[in-house]
């Protein structure tokens, strides 16, 4: 009895220590998250006129970079199913399985974000055509030269074939105004959809968060124009 009792007092103490190494290890990643999030980076200037626009756009958690359909490269739009009457497009990354599973965030499980943040896990890019004017979110102005980059940026996202064919996903999408195709690189807690968001605008020389897996850690730096 008495060995018993030892052993469930040392049981207890465990499990104890795992949660609150847990809870400090939850504490330390969102202060740092934070704290990161609201330093800024600091872009070369840019000699070049900015008179092409992109958008950057939250749905309360999750980041997407819309662009005029006129200002998406010729050699991506071939490669899209890009529906007749598409003004804008809608381009997003993110978890794969978190895609396919989460249409919306009453549908999350417990299993499916803990393997999309903690787990190597595969990725999708996520395509929306829009057949109005998108004037909300964040705008950004950019010259030639970025929107080029940044189009190279979104073009190296997907996953293409020996024949530079995208791969398109074997699902259906949230509906007909969207597909989802095969993404390069790997979802996790320092990666996320937001991050990526957050990446590209660096490679285009824009004001932005140093790392944020949030939102509003990259809506914070951009200034509409």
């Amino acid at each position: 009895m008495k060995r018993q009792k030892e052993i469930i007092k040392t049981s207890l103490k465990f499990l104890k220590n795992i949660f609150l190494a847990l809870v400090a290890g939850i504490a330390f990643y969102l202060g740092i998250a934070v704290l990161f999030s609201f330093l800024p980076t600091h872009p070369p200037h840019q000699n070049c006129r900015p008179e092409h626009e992109i958008f950057i756009a939250s749905n309360g958690i999750h980041l997407d970079i819309i662009l005029p359909v006129e200002n998406v490269e010729p050699k991506i739009l071939q490669k899209l199913n890009v529906l007749p009457g598409t003004l804008f497009i809608a381009f997003g990354w993110g978890d794969k399985e978190f895609y396919i599973k989460t249409p919306e965030w009453s549908d999350l499980t417990i299993p499916v974000a803990f393997r999309a943040l903690f787990l190597k896990s595969e990725t999708a890019m996520h395509v929306t055509y829009l057949p109005y004017s998108f004037q909300s979110g964040k705008k950004i102005k950019l010259c030639a030269a970025q929107l080029k980059k940044l189009n190279a940026y979104i073009e190296n996202s997907f996953t293409k074939d020996g024949q530079g064919n995208l791969q398109n996903m074997d699902f259906e999408g949230y509906s007909r105004y969207d597909d989802f195709y095969d993404a390069n690189g790997s979802f996790s807690l320092f990666r996320t959809c937001n991050v990526w968001v957050n990446v590209a605008l660096k490679e285009i020389s824009i004001k932005t968060s140093v790392w944020s897996p949030f939102d509003f850690g990259v809506l914070y730096h951009i200034k509409n124009v």
